[in-house]
């Protein structure tokens, strides 16, 4: 089997509400190129599907909840890609372009599988073809352990899944339908009950909109009857203009620029739909959310189920939060917060007195028991000490793309991309065959042993 150019490398993650997907990898490996709407249009009485709407076509969604719901819609998604990227490299042709679809762990069936890998080589003709478990992904991504609790927070849904020895445990892991960054969505409404849709949107994602730790509620202290103002987009200067004692014009920092934004009383995003200035008070400023609780018990949840202490104390270790709701500052470090707090095993408090000690240590005894009687046929033992500690997998050092834009955090919370990226130079890059075992699906095989070879690569 020839090489494959990485220069041609498709790697696609389709999502409930966008699909990113990238071609060609550079030296420096990248976030996502783009970013599109997880969206086809049918023709009405026809099953031809386009990438823009008319009056014509009927508007499907094909993925929700992180399910696939419409597989004949997902397949046209996946050829609009695809020709795409044809018509963007017409001297290219489709037997040079591997493909690697990164899938979530929980929620695409593998007769769904089979059925994709049937469309990829019998109606686009793709010469070589693969999937990657997105937990696996960001596993892949952090580098750093082989051991690993990935928690996917996306829009419409949770997916808590343990990675244990680059093998994803699906059987111990948890999926949350409609819960996820719409949580957020209610919370802003709440607050911004005049906000379109997106406006909620643009606000969730501008930076601004932040959680505060424990310590820092007053500097959220809001004015219910504050007006929210809207700026003039022509009306908006970069930098003011001032002069000094001796005549000469000087420029005015902007104050943005200068302060952090627990800083301000007022900050701005745009509204993306007219490019206009909206300034918010402390109000968008917020100190909880059902979001936090609900992915704690999921990761507590899920952990339980693996009885290796070990390992389950290995996965507290290596925490990976991905997903769009990920971006939103402050959210991360309430979630440890709410760990620690709720499910973190503390050592008993040295006393004095023998009664305290002995009622500080029954105290540590049932804190360690972790609901053992309410949790029927879990195994966990009374005196487990798991979890002693959590943390998060630490971000690499490297990977200098992903750290940009600065302002935002960066694009951490899209790291099972670069997960993607990294195993596809490791498939696509070499011979089909490593130590007599096939990296991914290519013509020969699939004529061997059709959509079901896709197991006997996918890992």
């Amino acid at each position: 089997m020839p090489l494959y150019k990485e220069d041609n490398f498709l790697i696609i993650q389709p999502g409930s509400e966008y699909t990113l997907f990238t071609f060609g990898l550079k030296d420096s490996l990248s976030p996502p190129q783009f970013k599109i709407p997880t969206t086809v249009y049918k023709e009405q009485g026809t099953n031809q599907y386009l990438s823009t709407a008319s009056e014509t076509t009927t508007q499907i969604n094909p993925i929700k909840q992180g399910k696939i719901v419409d597989l004949d819609a997902f397949n046209a998604l996946i050829q609009i890609v695809l020709s795409s990227v044809i018509q963007q490299h017409p001297i290219l042709t489709i037997n040079q372009i591997p493909l690697l679809i990164i899938v979530p762990s929980l929620t695409w069936s593998k007769r769904q599988l089979e059925y994709i890998t049937k469309f990829v080589f019998e109606n686009l003709e793709i010469t070589a073809f693969n999937i990657l478990d997105l937990s696996l992904g960001a596993t892949f991504g952090f580098a750093n352990t082989v051991n690993s609790l990935v928690v996917n927070i996306a829009e419409d849904y949770i997916q808590v899944v343990p990675v244990i020895g680059y093998q994803s445990v699906k059987f111990a892991g948890e999926y949350i339908p409609g819960k996820g960054g719409v949580i957020l969505d209610e919370d802003l409404r709440v607050k911004f009950p005049n906000f379109t849709s997106q406006q909620i949107e643009d606000l969730k994602f501008s930076g601004i909109f932040e959680f505060l730790l424990e310590g820092e509620e007053s500097i959220g202290d809001i004015d219910p009857d504050a007006d929210v103002e809207v700026e003039d987009p022509s009306e908006f200067d970069v930098a003011k203009v001032l002069t000094d004692e001796n005549g000469k014009q000087k420029e005015q920092v902007d104050e943005q620029q200068v302060k952090s934004n627990k800083e301000l009383d007022k900050n701005y995003f745009i509204d993306s739909s007219t490019q206009e200035k909206i300034w918010v008070g402390k109000e968008r400023f917020t100190t909880e959310s059902n979001l936090i609780s609900i992915v704690g018990a999921a990761i507590y949840k899920t952990l339980l189920r693996i009885n290796d202490l070990d390992k389950r104390q290995d996965c507290y270790d290596n925490i990976i939060l991905v997903g769009s709701a990920v971006q939103v500052p402050g959210l991360k470090q309430k979630i440890y917060s709410h760990l620690v707090h709720e499910y973190l095993v503390k050592e008993p408090v040295a006393t004095n007195g023998a009664a305290n000690s002995q009622h500080n240590i029954n105290a540590a005894i049932a804190k360690y028991q972790q609901n053992e009687d309410a949790q029927e046929g879990e195994s966990q033992s009374a005196l487990s000490q798991v979890p002693y500690r959590i943390r998060f997998a630490k971000v690499p050092d490297y990977f200098p793309e992903w750290k940009l834009p600065k302002e935002k955090g960066g694009s951490w919370h899209d790291f099972f991309f670069l997960g993607g990226e990294i195993y596809a130079k490791q498939i696509f890059s070499g011979s089909s065959h490593h130590h007599n075992k096939e990296l991914f699906v290519c013509s020969e095989m699939y004529e061997e042993r059709g959509p079901q070879s896709i197991w006997d690569v996918s890992i």
